[in-house]
């Protein structure tokens, strides 16, 4: 069982150095470690498609999972790069960025709490984020062959995917598509909100 999926509810102000470094030894370093193995074929090649799974979590965090989304974000960073580091191999990069889906990701002995327990937290959102995954156990909206049926046509550009592009980022399910939505909307406001002050910082 991978490390990623034992520490999907740390929170950033509750790991121990220990936890957060296998979070990253993951979905960080171990991602990098690959795509360190097989670049040097694809840019033989001069071709190739990589496939990052990211997640909803690199678009919004959330109280009781940062470890989990910043670990996300890490990754969503580093397939944007590569696909301009490597668009002059003709190497595709796309993140791949799904809902929930309903698999055993959060089952017990999937997942663990961070071992530190500290009172302060307690009736807080970082603990009441425990609880609503419980209830959204096996309740995920998305359906796992589906999900997967469309990621290899998006990677593959053929079955619902033909004649299209390799994407910079791929959505997936309805709950990804409305979260990802939200997120541009709430920054594009956010940003119009403090346009006057955040426009004043340049040599006059």
């Amino acid at each position: 069982m991978s490390p990623s999926f034992w520490l999907t509810l740390l929170s950033l102000t509750k790991h121990s150095p220990a936890e957060t470094q296998a979070q990253f030894d993951t979905n960080v370093f171990g991602l990098l470690n690959v795509t360190r193995a097989f670049l040097p074929y694809f840019r033989a090649q001069r071709s190739g498609v990589i496939g990052n799974v990211c997640s909803i979590g690199a678009w919004r965090g959330g109280a009781g999972i940062g470890l989990y989304c910043t670990s996300k974000w890490a990754v969503s960073g580093i397939s944007e790069t590569l696909t301009y580091e490597l668009a002059d191999f003709n190497i595709k990069v796309c993140a791949i960025e799904p809902g929930y889906f309903r698999s055993n990701f959060l089952n017990p002995g999937n997942r663990l709490a961070a071992k530190a327990h500290i009172p302060d937290y307690d009736g807080t959102a970082a603990r009441k984020t425990a609880a609503g995954l419980e209830a959204y156990n096996n309740n995920q909206p998305g359906d796992i062959k589906k999900g997967a049926k469309v990621m290899v046509d998006v990677l593959t550009s053929s079955g619902v995917a033909a004649g299209k592009e390799v994407p910079l980022r791929l959505a997936l399910g309805t709950d990804a598509y409305g979260i990802i939505t939200g997120k541009c909307q709430d920054t594009m406001s956010l940003l119009d909100e403090w346009k006057h002050i955040s426009t004043t910082t340049d040599h006059a």
